[in-house]
């Protein structure tokens, strides 16, 4: 019995410790979403200029409270050309989400292939009409000999405690976006929805514990406001049971040097979290490949105790072509 209550009482604290799973908040999040677009809305998958994209990011934070939060994504997506004149998309994606939190390394793993479908029906190509569905398996786990209860056993581990360290589901998201882009102007709007099927993952193999869904709107803009500068406003609202976020801000493109070979360009954004942070950014575009940078500085109650410190961030991302595919006719391969 004894060590059955053991058992409750790190599966509870395992519980606090993935609340962002269960809804009771958001999920693990990036402030730079906007660098990994199928994180945002399964629709924007193969959306882009040249006919492949690889983008990776990293984020660790609050290193001051306790063990820090540490995520990490990589996406690899591609476009074809579809239709009579070639002009519709269809896209195709793999995503890679993990991250890992708390003195026991709670650790979550999301494996996901994605797929749109872009219809245009503009002249020109101006308007595009988006549906785009992510699925696949995720892995949930910790580390038991990091857990330990002074009242209950000292540093061993009790043999006698079931092994329930990790839980696998199945996931699956949705989402639709609406485009115009011509050679000046980039608009978009969308709305997505995350774990649709609001997976189990509960240790005892029951349906107590569930990831809540996630209701994402977003919409931005990259406007042209001079030959050599653009300015790329961005929000987005998400709800995930009773939580919910409002992030929004801009970034403002400086063309360093325009060729037909190779582009240079920064950008220098700043963005607000409502209620929890300020994000300034850097980001550099050299050509295909582009990195950024930004970092949270936290304006909660939480400030005090993490002495600001936030959560740096660093993405990558490389757009490239293949001989001989024709790449899709997206104005904006930034957005």
């Amino acid at each position: 019995m004894k060590t059955y209550i053991i058992a409750l009482k790190f599966v509870c604290l395992t519980g606090i410790m993935s609340l962002p799973l269960k809804g009771y908040s958001q999920d693990s999040h990036f402030s730079q979403i906007y660098e990994i677009p199928i994180l945002l809305n399964p629709a924007r998958t193969g959306f882009f200029k040249d006919n492949y994209r690889l983008a990776g990011i990293y984020r660790s934070q609050w290193k001051e409270i306790t063990q820090p939060f540490k995520t990490i994504s990589g996406t690899i997506d591609l476009n074809i050309p579809a239709g009579k004149n070639r002009t519709n998309l269809v896209g195709i994606g793999l995503m890679n989400f993990a991250d890992k939190a708390g003195d026991a390394d709670y650790t979550s793993n999301y494996l996901e292939a994605a797929f749109s479908f872009h219809k245009n029906f503009g002249d020109n190509f101006s308007h595009y009409l988006g549906m785009g569905m992510m699925t696949g398996f995720a892995t949930t786990s910790f580390d038991i000999t990091k857990l330990t209860f002074d009242e209950d056993f000292g540093t061993g581990i009790n043999s006698d405690i079931p092994d329930i360290t990790s839980t696998n589901f199945f996931d699956m998201s949705a989402g639709i976006e609406y485009n115009f882009l011509n050679e000046k102007m980039h608009f978009n709007a969308g709305f997505s929805v995350f774990h649709l099927n609001e997976p189990g993952i509960s240790y005892f193999g029951n349906d107590a514990s569930r990831i809540n869904r996630k209701w994402v709107i977003s919409t931005g803009l990259a406007k042209s406001i001079s030959p050599m500068a653009e300015l790329l406003p961005r929000a987005a609202f998400f709800i995930q049971g009773p939580s919910s976020e409002f992030e929004f801000g801009t970034d403002v493109k400086i063309v360093l040097s325009k060729n037909s070979n190779t582009n240079y360009a920064i950008f220098l954004g700043a963005y607000l979290r409502l209620g929890d942070a300020f994000i300034p950014k850097f980001k550099i575009d050299m050509g295909d490949l582009s990195f950024g940078l930004s970092y949270d500085i936290p304006v909660s109650g939480l400030s005090e105790i993490s002495r600001l410190a936030g959560g740096p961030e660093l993405s990558i991302a490389f757009l490239g072509t293949v001989k001989g595919i024709s790449a899709g006719r997206v104005y904006n391969p930034r957005f």
